[in-house]
């Protein structure tokens, strides 16, 4: 049986990241991953992912949004694979609510450059996007692509380079005390490890398998991606070039993301509810398959906001969302151990973090304080009876 300092379970972006920072600083660590490097199970797969510091969800996510934003440029730094692709980000929405009002207000709090624009600028700047007068927008110059799996690997790489060990395809079963603080972890193919703290970065599993304690925290939701390709005489409008990141607020409170086409090998232009087509479903049985009402739902609104667009999705698949009840994440220790840490219930919008908060689970897992205050994120913001 082999004694480790740190063991990570589940390498999606929270647990590749905390891997590869954990083993970087010295620490004797293991990742142990459910699935292979990549799959499709879990709320980290695809290629890309978008990262905007002009956060409209609050300005508590500052500390972590300018730490990650560093991680991930130091990251790009170790490798001439492109990691993050430059691309703006606009977030459109009714003036003064919602969207542009809490983008607006964190952009000014965090210094962070950006521009007002209405919607007869918005129409002329980027002129794939249909927009009625009365619709505002906050651009961000400095927003851009995460290349989702390109980061992942390169964390799990560096992390190997650096010392550690992974298993894949291995699940893991019990954790228990032994010899004291001294934790034994125990795989569905019988295997032991002993681990001086655990870091557990299994989304929805988390609370079904290991953490029980966080299962009226923790819900799992089916979402909707799709793929549009554009009509040949509006090819160039949705390029990176012409055409940011974005975020559009209906009218009607339905927020829409979107990222350019030519950004991956992925084709077309791929854009998403984030708050709507929320289907509940339980870890071990998401259906990869969209409804043919979810698709003719977003073909209606491509219609109105993208004429540019075919309406009708070259693709379309289902991805996962972790939520926790206020959408806000769940980061600290477990109740039964203290030196089980744990992140999860990112809520659809928590890849752009993982930089920085595996760098922060890393540190607690060895003892140490992390640069950034968490505890916007315990669960201790909620009350203890779970209502």
């Amino acid at each position: 049986m082999k004694d480790y300092d740190v063991i990570v379970v589940g390498l999606g972006i929270m647990g590749s990241s905390t891997l590869f920072h954990a083993a970087r600083s010295g620490a004797s660590t293991l990742g142990i991953e459910s699935f292979g490097p990549t799959h499709q199970f879990g709320s980290s797969h695809g290629e890309t992912r978008i990262f905007r510091r002009a956060y409209w969800e609050g300005e508590k996510y500052l500390p972590l949004l300018n730490r990650a934003h560093q991680l991930w440029a130091e990251l790009q730094a170790t490798t001439d694979e492109k990691l993050i692709v430059p691309t703006g980000g606009i977030f459109i929405g009714p003036q003064s609510t919602g969207v542009v009002k809490g983008s607006r207000n964190t952009a000014k709090a965090g210094a962070i450059a950006h521009e007002v624009l209405d919607a007869t600028q918005i129409r002329r700047r980027f002129p794939a996007f249909h927009i009625p007068d009365g619709m505002e927008a906050i651009y961000e110059p400095g927003a851009y692509i995460i290349m989702a799996n390109k980061v992942r690997l390169q964390m799990i790489d560096l992390a190997i380079q650096n010392g550690a060990e992974t298993r894949f395809g291995r699940m893991v079963k019990k954790i228990e005390k032994c010899d004291g603080s001294v934790l034994l972890i125990t795989t569905n193919d019988g295997e032991k490890f002993r681990a001086r703290s655990v870091v557990i970065t299994t989304g929805p599993w988390m609370a079904r398998d290991l953490l029980p304690e966080l299962s009226n925290h923790i819900s799992s939701k089916r979402v909707p991606i799709y793929w549009f390709d554009n009509l040949d005489k509006h090819k160039q409008d949705f390029t990176s070039d012409n055409f940011p990141v974005f975020l559009y607020e209906h009218p009607d409170g339905h927020l829409i993301y979107g990222i350019p086409a030519g950004a991956s090998s992925e084709r077309g232009v791929k854009i998403g509810f984030h708050n709507r087509q929320h289907v509940p479903c339980t870890p071990n049985d998401i259906k990869k398959t969209v409804s043919k009402q979810h698709i003719a739902e977003m073909s209606r609104y491509i219609k109105q906001l993208f004429p540019g667009l075919n309406p009708h999705p070259i693709a379309s698949r289902s991805c996962f969302y972790t939520m926790s009840t206020d959408e806000n994440f769940l980061i600290g220790a477990s109740e039964k151990f203290s030196n089980i840490f744990f992140a999860s219930a990112c809520s659809g919008h928590g890849f752009k973090f993982g930089s920085a908060i595996g760098e922060s689970l890393a540190l607690l897992a060895q003892g140490k304080r992390p640069p950034i205050d968490l505890s916007a994120f315990a669960v201790s913001r909620f009350d203890v009876s779970g209502k």
